[in-house]
């Protein structure tokens, strides 16, 4: 997913992922025991804009201010354990073939939504084919693009006045209207959901723990094309235990105003399992900026946990008892445009490129909290290339002779024409705006070009990017799910919704899909190896830096651990709770 408003990259450049400040209720009056309040108050950011997150819908949640507060009110079939392994959560056993085409999912019994309602196979289904309905244009449809006709009905046309889903421009075979009953087949008498796929897949049970497959209430959404004006999210928090969500938590207030509150579902599976979460309420404060928020963390000792530690503040955290430092699976570089000018020739890109000192930024702008690197798999994740080779073996210092010369060639074959370059990035932080300006002083310096800066808020950061019309721009990335093809073949494939750059190309994506379609991993690493490198040496990617976890937890808060998706996961959460301090 997308690094949001919280974490290093895209949004605000800040040092630490995860949570941002947790707050105790009165935690100053308590005497501990279990008298302590189970209620923990976290301070939030926007990223710029107004003060709230980007959505709750877990059909169109695509960045980290929105999926940790999702996974914590939708519940899916499978979700990843704190050490990202898959595991049976709203089914309790997984049926495969023996081909890898069919996978049945046994609907756990005794599911509900939070008002009660009983979630059946049904529902799962509902999610899973709006997520890929054309009307709803979701921005993270291709995780199911594994299924049957998943990947043509989503790219179907669909008329916003009267909703009619029509064949897309090219399109040979007949209409798909719906996939319920085609690859995605609910028996709610027997409580199963059987999905077929078009081609094994050895990471389709990973890409099953993404949002796209939790259970959504289908009461609860109304409006226009399936809720796609996002106004029917204001239902989740109505009736006296919410409505919409299957998981442990529900909305009990969103003002949209920087006030979010989650309270324990009474109604979730897992209170008769032994599994009931320990806190009582989760309250969410939104601010527009992460600086504001670290300081608030910092400047009052009711905060529990500080996770958006900006740069220049990250020595002095690190000088504190309750610092933290973990694996993060995750990257951060610049993206350019292969289709907008001058990106869309080799040598623009090379210059461009190889004139950064990722050294130097990550020295001076992000203080050495994470590692200069040309790798898009980041050191941890399965199917890493340690043998890596950089385009003309540049260290991570850059070859500012090399890209000096490539720009010369790039001014040669386009007459000495340069097109207006502007550099987007998302608004939240000092930090972010520093990172810019580096860049920015790089590209004058070393090739003598005056980039203009494009400083926009996260929401619309996002929006822009989908649209894939953004010349050059700050873009990270981190593990949907501990599998090379969430880097690769996610990020890359030409027809992927998430190729925002609009770079690879047909050798590339030919090395992926055959990747994607083994289930041996011996046989699948390699071939996304192959395509990482030639994808690194086509400057598809300008990787800067992969990235470390840093945050604070105070030692009354009790196992509260961040997993290397930068997350409490969501078998975790039960765990947590307070202690007296």
């Amino acid at each position: 997913m997308r690094l949001g408003i919280r974490k290093i990259s895209v949004s605000g450049m800040m040092v630490v992922v995860g949570l941002v400040g947790l707050l105790v209720a009165a935690c100053g009056g308590n005497t501990g025991g279990a008298n302590v309040p189970q209620v923990l108050h976290i301070t939030w950011a926007s990223g710029g804009g107004s003060p709230d997150i980007t959505t709750m819908d877990p059909d169109e949640g695509s960045d980290t201010s929105s999926i940790p507060i999702i996974n914590q009110v939708f519940d899916g079939l499978v979700v990843l354990d704190k050490n990202l392994k898959v595991t049976n959560w709203g089914a309790d056993t997984v049926t495969p073939s023996a081909d890898g085409l069919t996978y049945v999912f046994h609907i756990r019994p005794g599911q509900k939504f939070s008002d009660g309602t009983p979630v059946k196979a049904s529902d799962y289904a509902y999610s899973m084919n709006r997520s890929e309905n054309p009307c709803v244009a979701s921005p993270v449809n291709y995780y199911l693009w594994t299924l049957v006709d998943a990947s043509t009905f989503s790219n179907e046309s669909c008329d916003a006045t009267s909703g009619k889903i029509t064949a897309a421009a090219g399109q040979t075979g007949p209409v798909i209207t719906t996939l319920i009953g085609d690859s995605i087949v609910p028996d709610d008498a027997a409580g199963t959901l059987t999905l077929k796929l078009a081609a094994p897949a050895g990471y389709f049970l990973d890409a099953m723990t993404y949002s796209t497959s939790y259970a959504l209430e289908q009461s609860t959404v109304t409006g226009a094309n399936l809720g796609t004006d996002e106004k029917w999210l204001d239902n989740l928090a109505k009736g006296a235990t919410g409505q919409g969500g299957s998981g442990m938590f529900y909305v009990s207030k969103w003002d949209h105003q920087g006030n979010l509150v989650l309270k324990a579902n009474p109604n979730w599976w897992g209170v008769s399992t032994g599994q009931k979460p320990k806190l009582s309420e989760i309250d969410y404060k939104i601010f527009v900026s992460t600086d504001t928020e670290y300081a608030s963390y910092n400047s009052s000792k009711t905060y529990d946990v500080g996770s958006d530690i900006p740069a220049p503040q990250l020595a002095s955290a690190k000088q504190q008892s309750d610092y933290h430092e973990a694996p993060y699976l995750g990257y951060e570089g610049v993206a350019m445009n292969f289709k907008m000018a001058p990106f869309d020739n080799y040598d623009a890109r090379a210059a461009f490129c190889l004139a950064i000192n990722k050294d130097e930024i990550n020295t001076s702008v992000l203080k050495g909290a994470d590692t200069p690197s040309w790798h898009i798999l980041p050191p941890g994740m399965p199917g890493y290339n340690a043998n890596l080779q950089a385009p003309f073996n540049a260290p991570t210092t850059g070859d500012q002779t090399t890209a000096k010369a490539e720009w010369q060639k790039y001014l040669t074959a386009s007459g000495g024409k340069v097109p207006t370059i502007q550099y987007s990035y998302n608004t939240s932080s000092q930090t972010a705006t520093d990172f810019a300006n580096a860049l920015i002083g790089t590209w004058k310096q070393v090739l003598g070009v005056n980039v203009q800066v494009n400083p926009k808020p996260w929401k619309q950061t996002l929006k822009d990017e989908a649209a894939k019309q953004v010349q050059m721009y700050r873009w990270a990335w981190i593990a949907d799910y501990p599998d090379p093809e969430d880097f690769m073949t996610l990020l890359y494939s030409t027809t992927s919704s998430y190729n925002e750059n609009n770079s690879g190309g047909p050798a590339i994506d030919k090395l992926m899909v055959q990747a994607d379609q083994l289930l041996d991993n011996t046989q699948r690493f390699p071939l996304y190896q192959q395509a990482e490198q030639q994808l690194v040496n086509n400057f598809s990617s300008c990787t800067l830096i992969t990235f470390a976890n840093h945050y604070r937890v105070r030692s009354y808060v009790n196992n509260y651990t961040l997993d290397a998706q930068g997350n409490v996961a969501t078998t975790e959460w039960p765990n947590v709770s307070i202690s007296s301090h």
